[in-house]
């Protein structure tokens, strides 16, 4: 399937850049690649610790390569698309699924009166992918994150930090520098669904979101309120376990300030019934489990926190980010589920990007994140602890 979707993926690229001249099209992309080392003590007995040296691709910002264009149809009036894939530049491989697309498969019509509507997968609000994100860089230094343990807003903030399938996405036009965004996905994930799974229905997991967001001088902030319409749980046989997992709700604020000298940024998010699943950095070090087997049996509710900033030095950037977060548990859907407990993780991460050119950078950095979890009766606990310094090289095109 690969092989089928790399081949399908070069004739639409060629195929666009033979008639590019012809019409407002764009190839554009970002291979990052480097080096990392991590640690990670997960604090369980039998479980030995983990330290790997590796090359690994999209440390610091996912790799990618896509197409986007806009026709002008007169009064305002515009039509647009986006197709942008993810891969692995260490290997070459695609993303993981069945997907040619991951980032973006869109089509836009926009209004200079009206506003633009988005239709197809895009980035939930509270992401930073494509045109539809409004979270991701513009409100933390390290974006959703470095790494796989450097501290952005994923691996603080659980959920919604991705595109979503069968979505559409509104946008206001920008009114004395506020804009407004609402947005609904029918199944968030259509292409991994499983045969029992019906697009709109409670079999399978729906999200809506509302956004919005202020840029004036120095200040920017974005607000998101997000709610993911958990499908009814099923084994992998497609039968129905007895329980229907409450529907989430989150609400993340975000503000930034520059100071010429620095920036500044801080966000926040509450949550609640937020299944173990939506949780993004925790497998290795084994606090909170987040497999398809185990991730949906409980749910948390509860607070995070980042601070940040940017400081221009030496020719480059200097980047530092703080994170916290307290997840209590919401709601146990099995007695499987008694040896989840609450869980609360803190997490700091420094790195420094220096340009090579206007297209080319190089990247350092290191991070280091603590969890404290425990089981529901109190009788065993855990404070795995991971550390992490990389470093790469990142080109635009």
């Amino acid at each position: 399937m690969q092989t089928k979707l790399s081949v399908a993926l070069a004739a639409t690229l060629a195929g666009f850049t033979l008639s590019a001249q012809a019409a407002n099209v764009e190839v554009y992309g970002l291979i990052d690649t480097g080096l990392n080392y991590q640690h990670v003590d997960a604090d369980r007995a039998g479980v030995d610790n983990v330290s790997k040296f590796q090359m690994k691709s999209s440390q610091s910002t996912p790799n990618r390569v896509g197409l986007r264009g806009t026709e002008d149809l007169g009064q305002g009036l515009k039509v647009g698309f986006v197709l942008e894939s993810q891969f692995n530049s260490d290997d070459g491989s695609l993303m993981p699924g069945d997907r040619l697309f991951h980032r973006a498969a869109q089509i836009m019509l926009m209004s200079d009166d009206y506003g633009t509507l988005v239709l197809g997968r895009s980035g939930m609000l509270r992401s930073g992918f494509g045109t539809t994100g409004i979270w991701g860089g513009k409100v933390a230094p390290f974006s959703n994150s470095w790494g796989d343990y450097m501290v952005g807003s994923k691996y603080i903030m659980p959920g919604g930090f991705k595109p979503g399938d069968n979505t559409i996405t509104y946008q206001s036009p920008v009114m004395s520098g506020f804009q407004l965004h609402a947005q609904y996905s029918n199944q968030l994930d259509a292409a991994g669904a499983d045969d029992w799974e019906e697009e709109g229905k409670n079999s399978t997991d729906r999200q809506w979101a509302l956004g919005a967001t202020y840029t004036g001088g120095p200040v920017h902030v974005a607000a998101v309120l997000d709610s993911v319409l958990y499908g009814r749980a099923y084994n992998k046989d497609g039968v129905a376990l007895g329980y229907d997992p409450e529907d989430s709700l989150s609400f993340s604020l975000a503000a930034t300030y520059d100071f010429g000298f620095m920036k500044l940024y801080a966000s926040g998010m509450y949550f609640s019934d937020m299944l173990a699943s939506e949780f993004q950095g925790h497998n290795g070090m084994q606090s909170i489990t987040t497999t398809a087997a185990e991730g949906n049996q409980v749910s948390f509710k509860g607070y995070s926190l980042q601070l940040g900033t940017t400081v221009p030095a030496w020719g480059g950037t200097v980047k530092a980010n703080f994170g916290w977060m307290d997840a209590s548990v919401d709601h146990r859907y099995t007695d499987n589920a008694d040896k989840f407990g609450d869980t609360d993780r803190i997490g700091f991460s420094l790195g420094y990007v220096y340009p090579l050119s206007k297209k080319a950078e190089v990247y350092v950095g290191a991070g280091v994140t603590k969890d404290s979890a425990s089981t529901k009766d109190g009788t065993d606990s855990s404070d795995p602890i991971a550390y992490e310094v990389l470093s790469g090289l990142l080109v635009r095109f």
